[in-house]
């Protein structure tokens, strides 16, 4: 059983990659979040993972809601794992997740972590496309080594530092604290497609007169919203107006 949350799609294809090479299903937390299911039973000696990407070398705070609340029955020799996509570190978010999982009885066994195509739109602009085949590419070869470590339980191939930890512990509560939306907007481009309203995680987008309308004063800021709109009518202020928007491509529009 590997659960997954995904804004652009570089998790969902890791937890859906990872899945299929070990024949384990795959459950989207943003899904469970909203359907309010967070109670789950495994088979004996089943596999357990997570998958997520790092914001700001913690995990997004549905992920970690969705942890706080989750219970599973039947795991008391399960193998746990953590899967972490980012940009280039995960800083210390395996021993700041390991710690929520363990206060309801879950011990991560491994951390694995995977850079991939950081599409961070509202902080910079992406690499060129040269280098995002050859990201993806190398993520695709991490995933199958990481697949085959799980299948035989193996170990953490690299834990966080010292220093990696203090990352997290400083940076991390700045965007907590932050996830404002009042810069979220759509532009003259808007054709009233619902897919903004459709994909946000935590239903902080609704429609009003055929126009998206942020309702929440906070939201994950997964960039769903911005990446993900066919006609690039989406923008966060004046940083995304001029920069270029990117899904994984298993997952498309």
């Amino acid at each position: 059983m590997i659960f997954y949350f995904s804004g652009t799609g570089n998790s969902r294809y890791a937890a859906e990659r990872i899945g299929s090479m070990m024949d384990e299903k795959v459950i989207d937390m943003a899904k469970s979040h909203k359907d309010e299911r967070f109670t789950f039973e495994v088979k004996d000696q089943e596999k357990i993972g997570f998958v997520f990407p790092v914001y700001y070398y913690g995990p997004p705070v549905i992920v970690k809601e969705f942890m706080t609340k989750l219970k599973i029955s039947g795991n008391e020799d399960s193998y746990v794992f953590m899967v972490m996509t980012c940009g280039s570190s995960s800083g210390g978010a395996d021993r700041y997740v390991s710690k929520i999982l363990a206060e309801h009885g879950l011990e991560i066994k491994a951390f694995f972590s995977v850079p991939m195509v950081d599409n961070f739109i509202m902080g910079y602009d992406l690499s060129d496309e040269e280098d995002r085949e050859n990201i993806n590419k190398r993520a695709e070869e991490r995933l199958d080594k990481i697949a085959k470590s799980i299948l035989v339980k193996g170990v953490s191939d690299r834990k966080s530092s010292q220093f990696d930890q203090l990352l997290t512990s400083t940076v991390y509560p700045f965007y907590v604290r932050g996830r404002n939306t009042k810069k979220f907007f759509a532009d003259e481009r808007c054709i009233s497609c619902y897919l903004c309203e459709e994909i946000c995680p935590v239903q902080a987008i609704k429609m009003v007169d055929g126009r998206p309308v942020w309702v929440l004063n906070q939201c994950v800021h997964c960039v769903a919203c911005i990446n993900r709109c066919p006609v690039e009518a989406i923008q966060y202020g004046d940083a995304t107006k001029k920069r270029k928007r990117y899904v994984h491509p298993s997952v498309g529009i």
